[in-house]
């Protein structure tokens, strides 16, 4: 379809998009006092604003795309990156209410052989390592029209964007990161899967330190032949891998390595993250590969001197040309690595990083159009020459989408959508809505300002700290950001989640990023503000072990009057 011109051509896209139901729209309609008069921009910046469309939806709705925004019930909410396969979405599972990454294929790559093996690569593996540094997969599936892999979602930077961001990597740091890839190498290897691609652009960090391996696409698994022979017909048997990064043996023959090529890999992987520099910088692949073979890359202490001596010498056994002199599995990479390492937080600003990977792509989508052109249909979303082509309206200024978890407030429980039918757009009805809870965050917390004694009730899985108007918990007055922090309940316990760039979070005295918080934790900022974490069963149970220890001091105190009469009257 053409752009809407009207706000009435806006709210049709709206609902032919199926993101909102009629009865949805009629809601947002009179909640928001929309009209027929409001130019699209408007309503969509309105709409953004109260959260019941995020940027990426708005501005694809505006240029006229409607299609793509609901694959198999998942609703895509923002583009999460761009690859070689095609598009990497967040999106919303209604059914498990969680957010997830929704990897669609590239129309031009559904009836690529190649590219279809390695999709079932790297779901087969993803379902089956299931290890908490691992991306693990949920799905694989195909629409008719689209081939698409739902994921476990991480908002994370990859070592590559942080290397080439921020330079070489705290070595202590570093230690921790391959630590927690080894582990996840680890169980992998023992469900015979041999990975074959480590390299930074496969690993991902979050805020917190967490790391985590993705991206089987080119793995060895047991008991795969057929999906073995398609790779190996299309890329070849020799060199599945990266050049950059790739086992001696491995560019020799790809098909016959063990789980020590990805220890070679993975040492590869941690001299750029010490030395911010690939092993071989030759300029061909062919020279970089026989490097691997014969050469000895600059030694790490020569570019890094701070970089401690027993870490260098467990990156030079990781990458030694012969397998036999390699550590023998990478359980024993994480064992050594083990007494070296510190996990510390990282601040990056994820909205930035998702633009700067939209940039990298467009360039590449424009060269690869040149070579190959495609002819991609308006109305669709589904694509990285769909989104990619239009500049952007700028809707993402309003919020920052990537870190909320927050239901819109006209969204209702998933039931069949309406179609939209030819007439009017829908119109305002009498009917309020009501706003959405989770109805899985433990009843009875709250949290109690510290100065004032108010108390906030904690009804949502994520609540916002911050002086921006849409946080749940108001700090005005204070120096804290728009939005400082969150407190997030995972299923099991709290959490707090720094969110803030230049002003630190105190939990009981100490900085914090991302920690667990308990029945009377204290969040304080640098200005002396904050709050405790209150439950009510706790305070119950203070106050009964209050009584108890009155009662008994209580019993103490007569037990000493009545001795001390007892002595009188004796004497």
């Amino acid at each position: 379809m053409e752009a809407p011109t009207a706000a009435n051509e806006f709210f049709v896209l709206l609902q032919k998009s199926e993101l909102l139901t009629a009865g949805q729209v009629r809601k947002a309609i009179e909640q928001f006092e929309l009209d027929e008069e409001m130019a699209p921009e408007t309503v969509a910046r309105t709409l953004v604003r109260n959260r019941v469309l995020t940027p990426f939806q708005a501005e694809r709705l505006l240029e006229g795309r409607y299609r793509g925004f609901v694959i198999d019930g998942y609703r895509v909410r923002e583009v999460l990156g761009v690859g070689g396969m095609g598009c990497v979405y967040i999106a919303e599972d209604r059914d498990r209410n969680r957010k997830v990454a929704l990897k669609v294929m590239a129309n031009h790559h559904a009836l690529d052989p190649g590219m279809l093996a390695r999709m079932k690569l790297e779901a087969r593996a993803g379902m089956e390592i299931q290890h908490p540094n691992v991306i693990e997969t949920y799905r694989i599936d195909s629409t008719g029209a689209v081939n698409y892999m739902v994921l476990e979602l991480m908002r994370g930077i990859s070592l590559h964007e942080l290397v080439a961001l921020h330079g070489p990597v705290n070595w202590q740091m570093a230690c921790d990161i391959f630590l927690q890839v080894a582990l996840g190498l680890h169980a992998a290897h023992k469900k015979g899967i041999i990975h074959r691609d480590i390299k930074p652009a496969n690993i991902l960090v979050d805020s917190a330190g967490l790391t985590k391996l993705l991206d089987f696409g080119l793995a060895k698994l047991d008991k795969n032949e057929v999906e073995e022979f398609s790779l190996a017909m299309i890329f070849g048997h020799d060199c599945l891998g990266t050049p950059d990064y790739i086992a001696p043996e491995q560019a020799a023959d790809s098909n016959s390595v063990d789980r020590r090529a990805d220890i070679y890999s993975l040492g590869c992987t941690m001299y750029v993250a010490l030395t911010g520099r690939v092993p071989f910088p030759q300029k061909s692949n062919a020279a970089k590969i026989e490097a691997h073979r014969i050469l000895t890359p600059r030694a790490i202490r020569e570019i890094r001197p701070e970089v401690s001596e027993e870490v260098v010498a467990i990156v030079e056994k990781m990458m030694a040309k012969t397998p036999d002199d390699r550590f023998p599995s990478a359980l024993e990479v994480a064992k050594a690595l083990k007494p070296l390492s510190a996990r510390k937080p990282l601040n990056f600003d994820f909205r930035h990083l998702v633009t700067l990977r939209a940039k990298q792509a467009r360039d590449k989508d424009k060269a690869s159009r040149k070579a190959q052109p495609s002819a991609i249909p308006r109305s669709s979303i589904t694509s990285a020459s769909a989104w990619l082509d239009n500049p952007s309206r700028h809707l993402q200024a309003e919020i920052d989408t990537f870190a909320g978890d927050d239901t819109p407030a006209i969204r209702q429980p998933a039931h069949p959508v309406s179609r939209p039918t030819a007439g009017s757009p829908p119109r305002a009805t009498q009917s309020r809505p009501s706003v959405q809870t989770r109805t899985n965050v433990p009843s009875g917390w709250s949290v109690r300002r510290l100065k004032s004694k108010q108390q906030h009730l904690l009804t949502s899985v994520k609540t916002r700290v911050g002086t921006a108007s849409e946080c749940e918990i108001a700090m005005p007055g204070t120096i804290v950001d728009a939005r400082q922090c969150t407190i997030e309940y995972d299923g099991s316990k709290w959490q707090l989640k720094q969110e803030s760039r230049s002003q630190p979070t105190f939990v009981n005295g100490n900085a914090e990023a991302f920690i667990e918080l308990r029945h009377r934790s204290e969040v304080t900022f640098a200005d002396g503000s904050g709050f405790e974490l209150i439950s009510e069963s706790e305070l119950g149970a203070e106050q009964k072990r209050r009584r108890a220890l009155l009662m008994v001091l209580a019993l103490g105190f007569g037990a000493g009057i009545l001795a001390v009469l007892s002595v009188v009257l004796f004497f």
